[in-house]
């Protein structure tokens, strides 16, 4: 797990500001998409229960679709999962470059139990294709009584995966969040050192996790909303719809009411270092955000507004974004003193990776700014001030450059009615650009 510690190295500051965007896009990506996961596979769980408990053929049908609307292919599941979670690997391991904080092995044991949920999601997934063939052959059209028995095993077998892997995906759908929610806490507290143990067990983790399935049943009933109401309304019946209207509002309600109290129990448990103003106002701004889509889902409700779906799903994105960039701004403040040290420390990386390439950066020096800094305040041109006019001893050094950087750099009384020259301790490229300056203003001067 050290090998991802072994390729980072200091960034400049240019580089740290894009890494801080790449960690708010992430979890822009990965928190909703984990969400509507976890609200989705639960719904499904409770509908096939329901559905196989009393051979309701709408709770079947609609737990089979549920698991379809967020898995249309691998690949969505690659973009807004796995992906995500590598780049978020990453980044947390860059911005974190010189602390004692490791969430490498956290984030890697998320990723491996997040493609374990999605390998059982998928054989849910796919489970419920095999139920629908099974329950299209009737045993008793079958003669051979060792091919019913066989025919009923295979089918026995396959509701038992159908619910085992459901249930095992939501588990896991479940740890993964409550370790990245963790590890998000965890880095804003003032812990110097990592573990899985302090995720687990942090009360800040668990009050924000609560807040967390609370949101994510939540945007699941809009999004589920949306996706029956507003695009298949005309593929439905009535019948069907008014099924799954009375559900997905009913669960809404209850879950968009429980998300501000759940909030504001998680905003005070926060350590105090990570509250500032800023925090506070983009607190504020999501509780009006939260109380708008209650408002919504009870017009959609009460009022049969189904057609807010949409509106509803619009809000819960702009909500998670302002989530995420709460937490953002809480590890920020706490992290503003290693950024800084991180910003030295890349200065240094920079000149070692310079001298070893054998680069020398070139930088331009000014005789007049140097006789501005050193010489102005005892010489002038035309008259004696401290020292004497240049206009005067200049002519016995005309055609003796080297004589002239010499005295500049290594300066002796030679009239014993001025104070002698101080040494100012030039580097040789800077006394030569003196001379060359005062001999060219000189010059000038006489024509």
């Amino acid at each position: 797990m050290d090998i991802l510690q072994d390729i980072v190295f200091p960034q400049s500051p240019t580089h740290l500001m894009l890494l801080k965007y790449l960690f708010f896009l992430t979890m822009v990506l990965l928190l909703p998409y984990l969400s509507v996961l976890i609200g989705s596979t639960l719904f499904s769980l409770m509908h096939f229960s329901k559905g196989k408990k009393y051979n309701d053929k709408k709770s079947l049908i609609f737990a089979k679709e549920l698991i379809d609307i967020f898995t249309i292919n691998k690949s969505m599941t690659i973009a807004l999962g796995i992906v995500p979670m590598l780049s978020l690997t990453f980044v947390f391991a860059q911005l974190l470059y010189g602390t004692q904080l490791n969430f490498t092995p956290d984030f890697v044991f998320s990723l491996l139990l997040f493609i374990a949920a999605l390998f059982n999601l998928y054989i849910y997934k796919y489970s419920f294709a095999l139920k629908n063939i099974f329950s299209l052959v009737n045993s008793v059209d079958i003669k051979d009584k060792e091919l019913v028995g066989e025919f009923e095993n295979f089918r026995n077998s396959n509701s038992k995966l159908l619910s085992y892997s459901g249930w095992a995906a939501l588990l896991l759908f479940l740890i993964v969040s409550y370790i990245l929610l963790g590890i998000i806490k965890i880095a804003n507290t003032q812990i110097l050192e990592s573990s899985i143990e302090k995720i687990i067990f942090s009360t800040d983790t668990f009050l924000f996790f609560l807040f967390y399935v609370s949101f994510s049943l939540a945007i699941t009933c809009a999004a589920v909303t949306f996706k029956y109401f507003k695009i298949d309304a005309v593929h439905r019946s009535k019948d069907y719809l008014d099924y799954i209207k009375m559900f997905i509002l009913k669960t809404g309600i209850i879950f968009t009411f429980l998300m501000p109290l759940l909030f504001v129990v998680s905003l005070l448990n926060e350590p105090v270092h990570s509250l500032s103003f800023s925090v506070f106002i983009v607190s504020a701004i999501i509780m009006m955000l939260m109380l708008m889509i209650s408002i919504l889902f009870y017009l959609m409700y009460k009022e049969s507004k189904v057609n807010l779906g949409g509106t509803a799903v619009f809000v819960f994105l702009i909500l998670s974004s302002l989530l995420i960039y709460k937490d953002q701004m809480a590890f920020e403040t706490k992290n503003v003193k290693n950024v800084f040290e991180q910003e030295k420390a890349y200065k240094l990386f920079a000149a070692k990776i310079k001298e070893d390439a054998g680069i020398t950066e070139v930088v331009e020096i000014r005789g007049e700014d140097i006789f501005n800094a050193k010489c102005i305040a005892c010489h002038r041109f035309d008259s004696q001030l401290v020292g004497p006019a240049y206009n005067e001893v200049l002519p016995k050094y005309d055609g003796k450059r080297a004589e002239l950087i010499n005295f500049i750099m290594n300066p002796r009384k030679i009239n014993p009615k001025l104070p002698a020259m101080p040494n100012q301790g030039l580097k040789p490229k800077e006394a030569e650009a003196i001379a060359d300056y005062i001999v060219k203003v000189y010059q000038e001067n006489k024509k």
